[in-house]
């Protein structure tokens, strides 16, 4: 296949956004491990209770990640066309939208944490511990909102290696600080895992004002006067809200499904409920590698479309999906390897452990579907603006597979944790066989930045 053919320019343009996207991946896979590992000390009811007061901030996290990326499509082919003005202001709805998520989520964990935790288990012990976790991790929600409207647009003007450096920085600050608050060191105060909400808020407020500071201090192309960002006209935000509220839509229902997956989960048990926190953060290390590509490939695709090359986006998609798929097969036969010496790290239950192990099998031998889903769906079909098919796959796989076919594992079935967890894989099977078809159509390349300069006023 000419796609495929050896291009010395693409191979350094790729390696140049690629290794500080992976790298960051990784590093913040590295630390919830760690951060898994250090709450593993004290138990399979603390693991549990991070583990299902996160899912909450994981659907906020989800809900946020899918505004910034609606945005993030208009504002890499602004700057493929060198549109600025454009960008700030998708900067500034996108901003508006995530403050909004962010407050509405920080009121819910504040004002109703013993309900946010009912939602995942009944275990009085689990809900107890995690109600005294919500009630401190939640003032970090509107730092999160800020953060990634940020790093998201920063990225998405080619510059990968900022958003890196600041969360790699913040996150070593954060894993000190859980570490110190968690078993009271160097004169700190010992809180359980109140000590590890409370270095999660720290560092979360530190990485968003650091980002800011060198965001304006180095003129990247995103850093503009307030009334800039927030200087749009109706019909600016009627025609981008569309597409961004799409988006939103499809990570926050997609969210709100592996929510249930964690209910279900949650529903086996304490015990095979810890394996799956502890097995779902060396999955997040598995993916580092395809998400690292399904960055790198919105990037460089946004801006090819942008420019009008719909020729170079096809092929640029085609090349890093197979290094995506390449890379994806060997980390995952690495993690399934080394699963049992992993797994002897956590100070949690045999059962626990024995649950975990298995888990990771799963997962290290099925990473590359997993990889190909998100590299056909967020990395190509959506970054070329075939939003509206994107989010048909992600939720109908999710609700109308996924779902169903774990609960039917679960409560029909019975299969222990790892057939539940099995089960969910129908899921990506349903996704990849029609987003496969619908990448080799072509029909998924859109100008959504050329149609707004058409059709929206300036003003």
């Amino acid at each position: 296949m000419s796609e495929l053919a050896p291009d010395r320019r693409f191979a350094q343009t790729f390696i140049r956004y690629f290794v500080p996207v992976a790298f960051q991946n990784l590093f913040f896979s590295v630390i919830g491990i760690i951060d898994v590992l250090l709450v593993g000390q004290l138990g399979d009811a603390p693991v549990a209770a991070v583990g299902l007061a996160g899912q909450f901030f994981f659907l906020l996290n989800l809900t946020l990640f899918g505004t910034a990326s609606g945005a993030a499509v208009f504002a890499a082919q602004y700057w493929g066309a060198r549109d600025r003005r454009s960008l700030h202001r998708v900067l500034g709805l996108c901003l508006s939208i995530c403050l909004g998520a962010a407050l509405t989520f920080s009121a819910a964990a504040l004002i109703f944490p013993a309900w946010v935790m009912g939602l995942y288990t009944q275990d009085p012990v689990v809900v107890a511990l995690g109600v005294s976790y919500l009630r401190i991790i939640a003032w970090s929600y509107g730092f999160t909102a800020v953060t990634i409207t940020f790093a998201a647009l920063i990225r998405s003007s080619g510059n990968t290696r900022l958003p890196m450096v600041v969360a790699v920085a913040t996150l070593s600050i954060n894993i000190v600080l859980d570490y110190c608050l968690i078993f009271g060191k160097l004169g700190l105060p010992s809180l359980g895992i109140r000590g590890s909400a409370l270095g999660t808020a720290i560092s979360r407020g530190l990485e968003t004002l650091v980002l800011l500071i060198l965001a304006y201090g180095r003129g990247s192309p995103v850093a503009a006067p307030l009334r800039e960002f927030f200087g749009f006209s109706l019909a600016f935000v009627i025609h981008h809200l569309r597409l961004i509220l799409l988006v939103f839509l499809n990570e926050f229902l997609w969210a709100l499904g592996t929510n249930v997956y964690n209910a279900i989960m949650a529903r086996l048990g304490t015990s095979p409920y810890a394996a799956y926190n502890i097995a779902s953060t060396f999955l997040g290390v598995g993916l580092f590698w395809s998400l690292g590509c399904t960055t790198t490939c919105g990037i460089l695709v946004g801006h090819q479309v942008g420019a009008g090359d719909s020729e170079a986006a096809y092929r640029t998609s085609w090349r890093i999906l197979v290094v995506s798929e390449i890379g994806a097969c060997l980390v995952g036969l690495a993690l399934a390897a080394a699963r049992q010496p992993l797994m002897d790290l956590y100070q949690v239950s045999d059962v626990a452990r024995q649950d975990a192990s298995a888990m990771l099998l799963v997962i290290g031998l099925t990473m590359a579907l997993r990889s190909l889903d998100a590299m056909l769906i967020v990395g190509i079909l959506r970054s070329g603006g075939d939003t509206r098919y994107a989010a048909f796959l992600d939720v109908g796989g999710i609700w109308l597979a996924g779902i169903p076919a774990a609960a039917l594992a679960a409560f029909v079935f019975q299969l222990p944790a790892a057939g539940v967890l099995a089960a969910m894989l129908a899921e990506n099977l349903c996704k990849n066989v029609l987003a496969f078809r619908r990448f080799l159509s072509r029909r998924w390349i859109t100008r959504v930045g050329q149609a707004a300069a058409e059709t929206v006023p300036a003003g």
